[in-house]
């Protein structure tokens, strides 16, 4: 038999483990939600990017001014560059952290047992 502190501790570490569960369904969830996203915007820009370079003759003013081709005028291009490079950065800095805590909770569990 088991005594009542006993009992109550299986209670509680399996309402953790159980808590644990559900957490890491829903960050899974997240996870799953941004890389679909990613790949719907990567498909749209892929779809965009040919059908504006195609809009766009004979503006660029120079072959090392890629940019200019994006967007019909050398700003918008830069601008939509620039968004884009923001956007990747945040995503990789996203990605890091996760990972980052995922291998810090890995290793409290290890430690757990």
């Amino acid at each position: 038999m088991r005594t009542n502190e006993e009992r109550s501790a299986l209670i509680h570490r399996r309402i953790r483990e159980l808590k644990r569960q559900q957490a890491r369904k829903k960050e899974r969830l997240v996870d799953l939600s941004c890389v679909a996203g990613s790949l719907i915007l990567i498909l749209l820009l892929a779809m965009w990017i040919p059908d504006s370079l195609a809009h766009s003759e004979g503006t660029m003013a120079h072959s090392a001014m890629t940019a200019s081709l994006i967007g019909g005028s050398a700003f918008s291009g830069y601008i939509v560059m620039g968004i884009l490079s923001f956007l990747l950065g945040v995503c990789v800095t996203i990605l890091l952290y996760r990972l980052h805590r995922h291998f810090r909770d890995r290793k409290e569990e290890q430690d757990e047992f």
